[in-house]
Formats: structure tokens, C-alpha cells, sequence
């Protein structure tokens, strides 16, 4: 049975260290000595690349080649990497880990290649019990800003709900492993331990990805910027609160997916009285066929809760716009170059 040790030196970053501990039949050392890889007692050096997903692309992959030379393995560890990075990694010569348990290590007389058990789109996630749409806010809003430790209080007021029900969702997140405690007492304090499984489960969430009412409008417009261009200065005049989302939300945040988006999502605040009444105030016009928008009741305001303006345009969070990706057509694809590109993990 083949041996593969990893012996890593001390200034390696803790969550590249917890990344690679989680590898099934990988041993992992820490100790003052350059870092390397073992197999079957033999050794060659190692070149460790910890870190997000931004700086592995085509384009970069080969610089990274470059730099693991002298008969170094080039290893990058990640949190997640997207499959289209993995594939490209894996062209250009480089080994590979992350937090899914893909690994992919390339060397004469060894290859050892697994691919993640658990899918963006949620395919291999457990499936969860359900959970109201306010408990959805509460884990956007820990995604939104998951290096940060918070209280319950702190969870409450940002994610505009009573502290009893962030508790118990942060119990809950917590018994399923993707929150550790720091402090006791006053100071207890709770943060996110793996950011992109969090949001891997999240997908799995019923309530998560769920549309409850939709309509289906047409708004003249040249492309789907001028459209929500034009959206925009309709709803600031008739005083509807609404949040662009899926492809079209994220080319507004500058992170074009697609060269076409055929049907523009927009969230529409649940206190407006009905869908219709917000298509007669926008002045967009309900069609059976050859919609270019759809308007959305925003239950629980999961894409305005935490809207950024992009210009003049109020878009959803970027949680909210990958989640609301993943129901589009052709959507799991350009949902993983937005997540690559702009949440990062």
C-alpha cells in the first residue's frame, strides 16, 4: 500500500495545514525543515501555494509551473477550487488539494487523483432538515462577512432578527460543524470554520433557493444593463424596494458570466401588495412569451436584506446572486465563474 506523507514547514498557513489533515491517506507533519513530499520512503521538495482561488487561472497556471522548478512539486491548496481551475492545473503540471477532498498529485511511478464528493449545486451534500427563510438571512449574512467573530447580538442586529432565532441557527450551524466558538461567557464569540462548505450546504437548503411567487414582465431595453438602468430609475420614482440578482446581478458587480442573459432576475420587496401592482408601478408590461425579466416576491428579503448599490443600481448580495444563479438556465456553470471571481471560496 502506497505511503504519502506531506512534511510542511512551520510557516505554513493553519488552513492549509487543516485542508491537507482532512485528506484521506495523507499523513501531515509540521517541523523546521524545507517542505516536502514522501512517497514509499522516496522524497522530492515541495513548493506549497496556499491560498484562494483568484490567482489560479489558464493564464496563471503555467507561471506556477515555472516557479517549481529544480524537481520541486508544485502543490496548491485552497479551500475549494472550481472544477475548470482543477482541469487547468492539472495541464499544466501542477498537484493540487482543497477543502471538497479533491487532490490530484502527478509523479512517476504515482498518480493519485479524487475528485470532490460534494457538488456546488449541492448534488453531493447531505440534504439538510429545513429551514425558514429568516434562518437563510442569518447564514447569508455569516457569509457576507465570514472572517469576523460575532455574538448573538451582533448576528441579530445585522441580520435584522430577534436574538433568540440567531441562536438558534447559530446552535444549529454549529452542531453541523461549520462554526467554531472562541471565548467564554460575554465574550463567547462564534465564526465561520469553512466558508465554502457553508455555502455548499446553503445550496442544499429548500428555503434557500425556493421562488415562491414570480411574474413573468418585458421592458424594452438594448441589453440587460440598460434594462436594469431603466428598472432602477422606475423604482426609485414609485418608491419599490428592489435588488437585481442572478447572471444580469452579477454583471452589474462588474463580473460579466455570460455572453448572453436572456431573462433578467429582479427581487421585489415582500410588503409590496402583489407582483402585478409592482409591474404597474415599474411600468413593465406581463407577458405570457418573450419576457426579458422576471419579478420576484422576496420572501424574507434575502436579496434585499444587505443590497449594495453598483452605480445606480441596487443589487443583491453576492451570496444571494450565486444562490439565485444556480436556477438559471446553463446556470452551474457561470454560477461557478462568479463564485471563483467575486465571493472567492
Amino acid at each position: 500500500m502506497t505511503t504519502i506523507r506531506l512534511e510542511l514547514d512551520r510557516s505554513t498557513p493553519e488552513a492549509a495545514v487543516r485542508v491537507l489533515q482532512r485528506l484521506p491517506g495523507v499523513t501531515v507533519r509540521v517541523r523546521r525543515r524545507e517542505p516536502r513530499l514522501v512517497v514509499d520512503g522516496r522524497a522530492w521538495p515541495l513548493l506549497l501555494v496556499p491560498g484562494g482561488l483568484r490567482p489560479y487561472g489558464q493564464s496563471s497556471a503555467p507561471i506556477l509551473k515555472s516557479l517549481a522548478s529544480g524537481g520541486k512539486v508544485g502543490l496548491v491548496v485552497a479551500d475549494r477550487l472550481a472544477k475548470h481551475v482543477r482541469r487547468e492545473l492539472e495541464t499544466a503540471g501542477f498537484a493540487y488539494a482543497d477543502g471538497t477532498g479533491a487532490i490530484h498529485i502527478d509523479l512517476p511511478g504515482l498518480l493519485l487523483h479524487v475528485e470532490p464528493e460534494r457538488s456546488t449545486a449541492g448534488g453531493g451534500t447531505r440534504r439538510p432538515a429545513g429551514m425558514g427563510v429568516v434562518g437563510v438571512r442569518v447564514a447569508q449574512c455569516l457569509l457576507g462577512d465570514p472572517t469576523r467573530k460575532w455574538s448573538v447580538a451582533d448576528l441579530a442586529r445585522q441580520a435584522a432578527c430577534a436574538a433568540g432565532e440567531a441562536h438558534r441557527i447559530i446552535v444549529r450551524l454549529e452542531g453541523e460543524g461549520f462554526l467554531e466558538a472562541s471565548g467564554r461567557a460575554k465574550t463567547l464569540r462564534r465564526y465561520v470554520r469553512d466558508p465554502g462548505a457553508l455555502l455548499d450546504w446553503l445550496a442544499t437548503v429548500p428555503s434557500a433557493r425556493r421562488v415562491r411567487e414570480r411574474l413573468d414582465v418585458s421592458l424594452y431595453a438594448r441589453d440587460p444593463m440598460a434594462l436594469v438602468t431603466k428598472l432602477s430609475a422606475r423604482a426609485l420614482e414609485a418608491d419599490v424596494p428592489y435588488a437585481v440578482t442572478g447572471a444580469t446581478g452579477a454583471g452589474a458587480l462588474g463580473a460579466p458570466v455570460s455572453t448572453a442573459v436572456p431573462i433578467t432576475l429582479v427581487r421585489i420587496a415582500p410588503d409590496v401588495p402583489s407582483l402585478a401592482e409592482a409591474a404597474q408601478l415599474l411600468g413593465v408590461e406581463p407577458v405570457d412569451a418573450g419576457a426579458n425579466m422576471v419579478l420576484i416576491r422576496d420572501v424574507g428579503e434575502l436579496g434585499l436584506h444587505g443590497r449594495v448599490s453598483s452605480g445606480s443600481v441596487y443589487v443583491a448580495p453576492p451570496v444571494r446572486i450565486w444562490l439565485d444563479m444556480l436556477g438559471e438556465p446553463r446556470g452551474e456553470d457561470a454560477a461557478a465563474l462568479f463564485r471563483e471571481a467575486v465571493i472567492g471560496w
